[in-house]
């Protein structure tokens, strides 16, 4: 009986485990299915740090990805990426490019575009009707750290900040409050970078760039849903 013991605790820790796993990937899976990959199997220097599986780190407070730590994409825009990092650290060998978010569920998207309708925010996440280009995978929000892992002061953003600071940060913005000097200087760093890779900006989210133009990732990809 007491050998036994043991055995029983084992089995309960390993089914434990494996639902836990189960619900990490669940998110995972959907990407591999659609045909998505790590873009750390492309480049391992491109740093990860994906915000909407941190309820801290990001605006809805929630856990999107089920604690997901991989950023996927489709391949081309994954090899985008890889040249993007050759440009910036050619430039200054000591940074990085930091991934904030990548390819994202539709049915994540409605859970956002739910929590944000009607605020102030809505514009910052796309209508998910059409789908935006994170569910079609060719999507990236992303910034500049450097050799210490801190980021750039880019200005105004909706990752890692509390409520409060999000609403400071976001009247001073809409205020008309200039950049500093360095914060221009440092979007302009990584938006030149991304376009010289051939990313494609965003006017109003200076950390969103698409691999490839909207109709085009519409005509040859489907949305992950």
């Amino acid at each position: 009986m007491i050998s036994k013991i043991p055995f029983f605790s084992f089995l309960i820790i390993l089914l434990f485990f494996t639902n836990a796993n189960g619900q990490t990937n669940k998110i995972e899976k959907k990407f591999v299915n659609a045909g998505l990959i790590d873009i750390n199997t492309i480049d391992q220097t491109i740093q990860v740090d994906l915000v909407n599986s941190d309820p801290g780190k990001n605006y809805f407070r929630e856990n999107y990805y089920n604690g997901l730590k991989k950023a996927y994409l489709r391949k081309v825009v994954a090899i985008k990426l890889s040249r993007a990092q050759k440009i910036l650290k050619t430039k200054h060998s000591n940074y990085s490019l930091l991934i904030l978010d990548a390819a994202r569920p539709r049915s994540v998207s409605r859970l956002m575009y739910q929590k944000m309708k009607g605020t102030r925010y809505e514009k910052y996440v796309a209508n998910p009707k059409r789908g935006s280009m994170h569910n079609y995978g060719i999507a990236v929000d992303i910034t500049i750290v450097d050799k210490n892992g801190e980021e750039l002061d880019m200005g105004f953003s909706p990752f890692r900040k509390s409520t409060l600071e999000l609403y400071w940060q976001f009247a001073k913005y809409k205020m008309g409050f200039k950049l500093s000097r360095k914060q221009a200087a440092n979007r302009k760093l990584l938006s030149d970078t991304m376009k010289r890779a051939g990313f494609l900006p965003l006017s109003y989210e200076w950390w969103h760039f698409n691999g490839m133009p909207k109709n085009e990732a519409r005509k040859k990809y489907n949305i992950i849903e």
